[in-house]
């Protein structure tokens, strides 16, 4: 399989007055077309750091990276960008769906921001992940799950090569957890490399691999 992350040595430090605190230590980390990754971790292990750099939202580090072959280094500001937004979709844990659009409309929002909001694809994501009922409520109208669900269609609807999810499960009941993470594994199976981070071991086992990250340092098959 083709990877579409490939990190080699990946290091970050903070300053704190007069000392250096260690985020990330030597990571090596990959992730292939259509593989499901968990990387499951306490609170300040560095997972968000990690998400952060692997998403193109922090480039200071020492190390490579490589998203989509490219090497992240040599990339301009602005080919960075254009690289997130084409080639990234990102779910965090609260939804932040605009509550003046309908789901639908909140689903097309990436493709707006590209100017390829013609065509819209929306409607056939929403019936492939089975929520075509909810594709014309608003926010406000729907449950918590329904509105998760609806924030990875969303962050699905530029055909992302890669999807970012951070603790996606982190505000839901059990229930509506094991529907997200169904759902993440349906947007792998459709060729998408979904990354994830969780403190949840149990949403971590639903994954093709799971790797554990305390200490700033990633343990279980990352390389």
């Amino acid at each position: 399989m083709d990877n579409v992350v490939e990190i080699t040595a990946l290091s970050k430090a903070y300053t704190q007055g007069h000392e250096q605190i260690l985020v990330l230590e030597e990571l090596d980390f990959y992730i292939a077309k259509g593989e499901f990754v968990a990387i499951v971790g306490p609170s300040g292990s560095g997972k968000s750091t990690f998400l952060n750099i692997v998403g193109l939202l922090d480039d200071v580090y020492s190390g490579e990276v490589r998203l989509f072959g490219r090497r992240v280094e040599d990339l301009t500001e602005r080919e960075k960008a254009v690289l997130r937004l084409e080639n990234i979709g990102f779910v965090f844990q609260f939804d932040s769906l605009l509550p003046e659009f309908t789901v639908q409309e909140n689903i097309e929002m990436p493709a707006r921001v590209l100017g390829r909001e013609k065509g819209g694809k929306a409607p056939e994501l929403l019936k492939r992940f089975g929520l075509e009922e909810i594709a014309c409520k608003f926010p406000m109208e729907i449950s918590g799950g329904e509105k998760q669900r609806a924030a990875l269609l969303r962050a699905l609807r530029n055909s992302p090569a890669l999807l970012i999810a951070d603790e996606p499960t982190g505000n839901l009941d059990r229930h509506n957890s094991a529907v997200v993470l169904d759902d993440l594994r349906r947007a792998a199976g459709l060729g998408t490399a979904v990354l994830m981070v969780t403190h949840n071991e149990d949403a971590a086992r639903r994954a093709d691999r799971a790797l554990h990250m305390d200490g700033g340092k990633l343990t279980g098959g990352a390389g």
